[in-house]
């Protein structure tokens, strides 16, 4: 049996909730008195039961943030705020991550490459090339060289 979780459609709840199979249903907690599904959306809520790597995909992706071009003094500011995470570099390119997590393991991450400047929120697995492919993409889109 997958692991469960239930999803908040809501716009004031931007989440999940673990469900545990109790007594033949799906619930908020091993507690058999807690609620169901139905009983989540009697009042007007918007909740659906899904696998929790669905929950946890909907959830990175609601608070992923595109690459977007900053300046060197925001650059620099946030290289200096806190310690940096995984701090990468090349001849042409650097790439770190803020310490501090957005949500789960969502954070802040930024780049340099050439003479401009950007920042996006990703998960903070995604490698220096991985970051740096993102950049790539965004400066091809954008259709000005570096």
């Amino acid at each position: 049996m997958n692991a469960m979780a239930f999803w908040s459609k809501s716009c004031g709840f931007n989440g999940w909730r673990k469900a545990h199979f109790v007594e033949g249903a799906w619930r908020t907690t091993a507690c058999a008195t807690s609620k169901t599904l139905e009983e989540l959306n009697a009042h007007g809520d918007h909740w659906e039961l899904v696998t929790v790597e669905e929950a946890q995909a909907r959830f990175a992706q609601a608070n992923y943030q595109p690459v977007t071009e900053i300046n060197e003094a925001r650059f620099m500011d946030m290289l200096e705020v806190l310690p940096p995470l995984d701090w990468r570099g090349t001849a042409d390119s650097q790439s770190f991550k803020l310490s501090e997590m957005y949500s789960g393991n969502i954070t802040d991450i930024f780049a340099q490459y050439g003479t401009r400047f950007f920042q996006m929120r990703n998960h903070a697995t995604l490698t220096h090339s991985e970051i740096m492919e993102k950049v790539k993409a965004f400066i091809d889109a954008e259709g000005i060289a570096v």
